[in-house]
């Protein structure tokens, strides 16, 4: 007796669906209705199409300034979907895009052609015997902290309980305990990855070094599609948590604060900073210094420095006396708590950062991004908190994200993640709630660009994109951007995997062949041997 499985009554109303349509809305993209019929029957996942409901909730990404129309979106409920959908969109006229959380902030999640989805893809599993968690691509953080806590084992991650492995940990992942643990992709035991043509290998510093180094730093949706990730963790009790605040509207509070960014830039980046102290300084508005008042409502601005010590919590007050004891500093909490709770509530007690109204939905949204090396001059942090003070709205939001111990201790070569000399990554991020207020706030970060620039190294954190930026090649991946290519060759040939800032070719200052590299010899020992299709032991 023949079974009607869900999978089969929603092919047959898939079908059905489908028989009604044009067979323009096939042809435009080089595809038959059968080829879209019969690729939905090898499906686990299904496939939405332009005109089906679901089509405009499903194409969009979580920045709404982002509006890309895919010719359609396979969702992926097992690993063999993935297989499917590369193979479908191989005969397709327009680059295919990946997508496990849409939260680039440059819109590549997303595009013209075949949107590969697969958030489906979202399992976790802790062994905390052996220290090691696997994690499927589209894990969300949410997912996989709460897997981690149960166990007390922990590896760093952001702070959007949204945001997934895959994009996160390609583009290197910062989070609140990367001083003290490094970068997320710097805890990568290995990982399992689906080439354009279907096939799976593993990537690891055994097997396959080179996609290795190349997919942690190299950024998402490069080589090939990341399917899981096994991570190195740790045991990891309660940590402290702190947040100090000061106010930016008096000249006497503008001078507070510049000494205050100065203690910060003096014992709490780089070489002095303590080895389990990450520190995150915001430029915000908010609607008071204790909660209680409605957002969006009085906004004023502020200096805010937050920071969790993953260590004891009395260790953690010695450290961030000094500073608490600064001319204007007044403090709003510290606690002792687990991790996810005071990954939670660092950026959103007593007020979220940004602030943005009750019942407001996330708003359009652009950013910029610089990497800073250097001590700044007491008269560089003054002019950063003076041109933050002429934001066009309440709503734009500047953090600086310290580096220093584990992230600047992982040897350079070792990943395509350069950025092991930096002293803080600074951000800024503005935001409209209706067109009209875009011009004023895209200005705004221009200039907050032309200030910022001279104070930087040039480099930017890949995972901050801009879809203008220039020289983006040599901002993300430095030298390691020739390895890249390298890799990029090898693992996919015939250039499936591509976007607007994918991995160029090394050109010379002619437009001819860029100059002969060096690689470092761990990369060219791998680049030289073939492709190994077995599994990591």
């Amino acid at each position: 007796m023949l079974v009607n499985t869900k999978k089969r009554i929603r092919d047959r109303i898939l079908s059905a669906h489908w028989d009604r349509r044009d067979d323009a809305d096939f042809h435009r993209f080089q595809m038959t209705r059968e080829q879209v019929k019969a690729t939905q029957s090898q499906l686990r996942g299904y496939i939405v199409m332009p005109g089906d409901p679901e089509y405009d909730t499903d194409r969009q990404l979580f920045n709404p300034v982002f509006d890309a129309y895919p010719s359609m979106i396979v969702y992926c409920a097992v690993e063999s979907d993935v297989a499917q959908a590369l193979k479908l969109a191989s005969d397709a006229t327009q680059p295919f895009a990946l997508r496990s959380s849409g939260h680039c902030t440059a819109g590549f999640s997303a595009g013209s052609g075949i949107l590969i989805d697969v958030s489906m893809l979202n399992d976790v599993y802790v062994d905390a015997a052996n220290l090691v968690a696997s994690a499927a691509c589209a894990c969300p953080f949410s997912k996989l902290t709460e897997a981690l806590q149960a166990q007390g084992m922990h590896v760093p991650v952001g702070e959007c309980e949204d945001v997934c492995v895959a994009g996160f940990m390609q583009g290197g992942g910062y989070g609140f305990t990367s001083v003290a643990f490094g970068m997320n992709c710097d805890n990568v035991i290995d990982m399992r990855v689906m080439l354009a043509d279907g096939s799976i290998v593993t990537a690891s510093r055994e097997l396959n070094y080179d996609l290795w180094w190349a997919m942690r730093g190299g950024t998402g949706g490069t080589f090939g599609v990341l399917l899981s990730v096994r991570y190195r963790l740790r045991a990891l009790g309660d940590v402290f948590g702190w947040a100090v605040i000061w106010p930016l509207e008096t000249e006497q509070d503008m001078q507070n604060a510049t000494g205050a960014l100065l203690e910060l830039q003096a014992n709490f980046m780089l070489r002095n900073a303590a080895p389990l102290m990450t520190t995150q300084v915001s430029l915000c508005y908010q609607p008071g210094i204790q909660g209680g008042s409605p957002p969006g409502v009085d906004m004023r601005p502020f200096l805010m420095a937050r920071g969790l010590y993953a260590g004891d919590g009395d260790a953690g007050q010695a450290i961030i006396a000094p500073l608490c004891a600064l001319p204007g500093a007044m403090t709003q909490w510290t606690a002792t708590s687990d991790f996810n709770d005071l990954n939670v509530r660092l950026l959103n007690e007593p007020y979220g950062m940004p602030s943005f109204p009750a019942g407001t939905s996330w708003p359009c949204e652009d950013k910029t991004a610089r990497y800073v090396a250097r001590d700044l001059a007491p008269e560089e942090w003054r002019a950063m908190l003076e041109l933050f003070k002429r934001t066009p709205n309440q709503y734009s939001y500047a953090y600086l994200e310290f580096y220093g111990g584990a992230i600047n201790a992982y040897p350079r070569q070792d990943s395509a993640f350069i950025h092991r000399d930096a002293a803080f990554d600074i951000v800024l991020d503005v935001f409209w709630l209706v067109e009209a207020e875009k011009p004023a706030a895209v200005a705004f970060l221009e200039e907050w660009i032309a200030l910022i620039e001279p104070m930087s190294n040039g480099h930017i954190y890949q995972n901050y994109p801009r879809l203008d930026q220039d020289e983006y090649a040599w901002r993300y991946w430095d030298d390691a951007h020739a390895g890249l290519y390298a890799v990029k060759l090898k693992y996919d040939p015939g250039q499936a995997f591509r976007f607007a800032q994918c991995v160029p070719p090394l050109m010379g200052p002619d437009g001819g062949l860029g100059p002969v590299i060096i690689l470092p010899p761990a990369l060219q020992k791998a680049l030289d041997q073939p492709i190994e299709y077995g599994y990591a032991k």
